[in-house]
C-alpha cells in the first residue's frame, strides 16, 4: 500500500469521527428502574421516549430531541439510548410510554406484545409521568419508574 493512499485513508477516518458520524454529540445518560407495584417485573419490556413538541428553532438547527428507546430486563434496570442501545437522550421532553408483555415468551415475539389480544402487565389507561432532560449540567439523569 502507498503512503500517500494510507494518509487519505487515516484523513477520512479522522474527518468522519470529527463529524460525528451517527452523531451521539449532546447526549445525557438516562438510566432508572420499572418496577411494577414496588416489585421487579416478571417479564422484560420496552420503554419508548417521544419527544413533545420541539420549538421552531429546534426544528431548523435540528438540535432538538429524538426518540429513544430502552430495554428493561427483569431486574427492572434500562439504559436509554438514540443511537445505540445505553447512549442517552438529547436534552428535552418526552412522553415515557411502556410496553410489557405478561409473559416471556410474549415478549421474545415483539409482535404478540402489540396484540391487543396478548396479555400485559400495564394496567390499562397507565400513564408514565413526562421525563425532561436538562440541556445543563451534562450529569446522569434517573427516571424510575413504578407502573402501578
Amino acid at each position: 500500500m502507498k503512503v500517500p493512499h494510507l494518509w487519505a485513508i487515516v484523513a477520512a477516518v479522522a474527518l468522519a469521527a470529527a463529524a460525528g458520524c451517527g452523531n451521539s454529540k449532546g447526549l445525557v445518560p438516562v438510566e432508572g428502574r420499572v418496577t411494577f407495584s414496588g416489585k421487579q417485573p416478571s417479564a422484560s419490556g420496552y420503554l419508548y421516549f417521544v419527544p413533545r413538541e420541539m420549538s421552531v428553532n429546534e426544528r431548523q438547527d435540528r438540535a432538538g430531541s429524538l426518540p429513544g428507546t430502552a430495554l428493561f430486563l427483569m431486574d427492572g434496570g434500562f439504559r436509554a439510548g438514540t443511537f445505540t442501545p445505553g447512549d442517552g437522550l438529547r436534552p428535552g421532553a418526552y412522553e415515557v410510554r411502556i410496553e410489557c408483555a405478561a409473559t416471556a415468551a410474549d415478549n421474545a415475539d415483539r409482535k404478540a406484545a402489540h396484540d391487543a389480544a396478548s396479555p400485559t402487565l400495564v394496567p390499562a389507561g397507565f400513564r408514565p409521568p413526562d421525563l425532561v432532560v436538562p440541556s445543563t449540567g451534562g450529569h446522569r439523569v434517573v427516571y424510575d419508574l413504578d407502573v402501578k
